[in-house]
């Protein structure tokens, strides 16, 4: 049985609460910790709008960041930035709830850390695919996919700035991954080859520097988005973001 890193936690607004523990069924190592990657784990849960999907992140994620080395600028290995249950994140799996079907529906998870939008596309009946370039947090996807008895999910390890899934899909979800103004033609030319003519692509953006223009060469290729304000609780404050929804122009 998984140890006390192995916790159920509640994901609402204010943000966590502990609601129990619950066991998982992935084998504990020799310590006695949950692990997942070589990460130790907890399971948290999302709950909204009558949806519900277990998660799992990484446990005491604050002990693997070197905040010190950091504001030195130190060379110190990249904090798990994928491990971070985003504002982004959170607001678009909200959004992705309120809809009531996805059956029939190909949805793909960009950048997905976590993958916590995606688990409730396919809570809501879709089949996800999960992209991101970290192995390990495929791996968390895979995880909580399984703890949720999600079998039409397909995990894929790839850099979305030089690849091509040869498929197109009714959605696209990608939370807070307009942030490097380097990626931004790049990410730009995967969304549009990777929609399909009806598709939506569902954006957050927690007020990224510079990132007007990516949103400026989306439309520029041919996409109108419609931007509506979010709200979600971080270190216990509200923390202001915008969700965006683009599709072809008409």
């Amino acid at each position: 049985m998984p140890g006390d890193d192995h916790r159920r936690i509640l994901i609402s607004d204010p943000p966590f609460r502990a609601v129990g523990r619950r066991s998982a069924q992935t084998m504990p190592n020799r310590d006695n910790i949950f692990r997942i990657a070589g990460y130790p784990a907890q399971e948290v849960r999302f709950a909204y709008d009558q949806c519900e999907v277990s998660l799992y992140q990484v446990a005491r994620l604050e002990e693997l960041v070197d905040r010190a080395a950091l504001l030195r600028d130190d060379p110190v290995p990249e904090p798990p930035y994928w491990a971070h249950l985003w504002i982004g994140a959170r607001a678009l799996a909200r959004r992705i709830a309120e809809r009531e079907d996805l059956r029939g529906q190909r949805v793909l998870d960009l950048g997905c850390g976590l993958g916590l939008p995606g688990l409730v596309a396919a809570a809501r009946g879709a089949e996800v695919w999960f992209v991101d370039r970290e192995a390990s947090a495929l791996e968390f996807v895979r995880a909580s996919a399984a703890r949720n008895g999600f079998a039409r999910i397909r995990c894929v390890n790839i850099d979305f700035t030089s690849a091509d899934l040869g498929t197109t899909f009714d959605a696209i979800l990608a939370a807070e991954v307009v942030y490097e103004p380097r990626s931004y033609g790049p990410l730009c030319h995967f969304l549009e080859v990777h929609i399909g003519p009806r598709g939506v692509i569902h954006l957050t953006d927690a007020f990224r520097s510079d990132a007007q223009r990516f949103f400026s060469e989306l439309t520029c290729r041919g996409f109108q988005g419609e931007r509506r304000p979010g709200r979600e609780w971080e270190e216990g404050k509200p923390q202001g973001l915008f969700l965006w929804a683009f599709q072809r122009s008409r």
